[in-house]
């Protein structure tokens, strides 16, 4: 109450205000009105859109290239059948039949002891090429995948063993010394017959079998030609022999194994065509067979 008697009224709210900031009586503070420039909100989505978008960018790129690191096996040994099994097979097929051809068929007789030089030439040139070819192709299988995987563990112990089959066909004693080639031998004629494969990936070396005109124009190097010396002195026994060399037997029936087994359903090669020499080189005739090989 006053001097009066009468009651006292509140006295009227002061009111102070310091640039943005206003004061109700004494001490109550108002809320602060916030601005931001636009641009700002701007600058800020861009920065942020930016780095979702980098962000997003490097998890694809990161996936993708997982999944080229982890291709399936399947795609593998696609690839592995088509560049290295597809060649071993028609390097094979292609030897087993020469020898079947020279054992039932007499080529090297017909046709090593023609008039014509040529004929001469390419029957023995190109039995050479074709025991050659196969070497060639079993090394370059040795050296860059180390064996044939077949994805299956043991189809591919298989097949390794039918390899070897061969390889001990080749340099075994069992055998009168006609056609023997010895391990060293078998892996120097490999090696001289692999070369760069054309249109290999950048920084990734493949090898493929030189093709036959290469090989017949090496011939004339003396380095090259020194390894097939004592094949050119056996080719020329058989081409006069009227018996049929137990080795050379031996390794067609070896050689058809192999090829049974690559390709079983006759898919990639004709089946006729890989008819089996009898131990007695009894075997019977194909003229099919016999034109396949030349």
């Amino acid at each position: 109450m006053n001097d009066t008697g009468a009651p006292c009224q509140p006295a009227a709210a002061s009111t102070v205000c310091v640039g943005e900031r206003c004061a109700i009586g004494v001490g109550a503070p108002r809320p602060r009105k916030l601005v931001i420039d636009s641009a700002i909100i701007v600058t800020l989505l861009a920065g942020a859109t930016s780095v979702a978008g980098a962000t997003y960018t490097s998890v694809v790129a990161s996936r993708l290239e997982e999944q080229r690191r982890t291709r399936t096996k399947a795609e593998l040994l696609d690839e592995l059948m088509s560049r290295y099994r597809d060649p071993l097979l028609r390097a094979a097929f292609d030897l087993q039949s020469r020898l079947y051809n020279i054992a039932q068929n007499r080529f090297l007789t017909i046709y090593c002891t023609e008039e014509d030089p040529d004929a001469r030439e390419y029957a023995e040139t190109n039995t050479l090429y074709v025991i050659a070819e196969y070497l060639g192709w079993v090394e370059i299988l040795r050296r860059e995948v180390r064996f044939l995987d077949l994805g299956d563990e043991l189809r591919t112990r298989a097949a390794a063993s039918l390899v070897d089959e061969i390889r001990r066909t080749f340099l075994s004693d069992r055998y009168p010394p006609l056609l023997r080639i010895f391990n060293g031998q078998q892996r120097a004629i490999g090696e001289i017959m692999t070369a760069p494969a054309s249109g290999a990936e950048e920084g990734r070396s493949r090898l493929e079998c030189m093709g036959y005109a290469k090989f017949v124009t090496r011939l004339g190097d003396p380095d090259f030609a020194r390894w097939f010396e004592h094949l050119r002195g056996d080719i020329a026994v058989l081409a006069t022999s009227r018996e049929n060399a137990p080795r050379l037997i031996a390794l067609q029936n070896a050689l058809v194994e192999l090829v049974q087994f690559l390709d079983e359903d006759g898919t990639r090669l004709p089946a006729a065509d890989r008819r089996k020499l009898s131990r007695a080189g009894t075997g019977s005739s194909s003229d099919r067979q016999a034109r396949a090989s030349r």
